[in-house]
């Protein structure tokens, strides 16, 4: 499943770079990439509830982004990708004549539609070989991360926090516009991190704001 969503990811980022006549570069900007698909956002106050960071209306051709999330830009692109997962990945398969509003979103995150829209927005922002690019530039092997009583005795922390600060570093150095949260994931998707589990991001985390490289 994964490598048929990735395909499908790096498959629009070529043709979006071919009409541009660019090579994939990062940051990717979703909001162009949405309206090269013929979509375009809308930012609404108080319509959704603040768990709810984005929906697809589909007959209007516009994604609808809760504007909570634009405190935070990572978050802001990954649900504006998140939505783009939709429009490829489901959209397509939709009854024709049911294609009013779509908000997968109200779906328990549990469901399956929701993964594949989150996994199609980590390939999006975050190509496989950028990020590797920028991985192996600051290291040459994987990260392996394990409980260190002696790491927290000398202030280095939790296995999460070193991971977020080693996340904000792959971030500024291949110049992705993702949170910490979501590099991390990407990083353990392609096995570059190793003894950490998936993360889950919140739009309001200190976490992810505070947390130096």
């Amino acid at each position: 499943m994964i490598k048929d969503i990735e395909f499908k990811a790096n498959e629009l980022l070529s043709s979006y770079c071919e009409a541009k006549k660019s090579s994939i570069k990062t940051p990717v900007d979703p909001i162009d990439v949405l309206e090269f698909k013929g979509f375009s956002v809308d930012y609404v106050n108080d319509k959704y509830a603040l768990n709810i960071y984005g929906a697809l209306q589909v007959d209007r051709k516009v994604v609808e982004v809760n504007a909570d999330v634009k405190i935070n830009e990572g978050m802001e692109n990954f649900t504006i990708a998140h939505e783009l997962g939709h429009i490829v990945l489901h959209v397509p398969k939709m009854d024709k004549n049911k294609m009013t509003e779509c908000d997968f979103d109200s779906i328990s995150k549990d469901n399956v539609v929701e993964k594949e829209a989150d996994i199609f927005a980590a390939c999006l922002l975050m190509p496989e070989s950028n990020v590797k690019e920028a991985f192996y530039q600051i290291r040459n092997s994987r990260l392996f991360l394990k409980d260190n009583f002696i790491f927290r005795l000398i202030g280095r922390g939790s296995k999460r926090k070193r991971a977020l600060n080693f996340a904000s570093k792959i971030i500024k150095q291949g110049n992705f516009k993702v949170s910490k949260y979501a590099m991390i994931n990407r990083l353990i998707g392609l096995g570059l991190i190793k003894g950490l589990r998936y993360q889950k991001n919140n739009v309001n985390s200190k976490a992810d704001k505070t947390i130096d490289a």
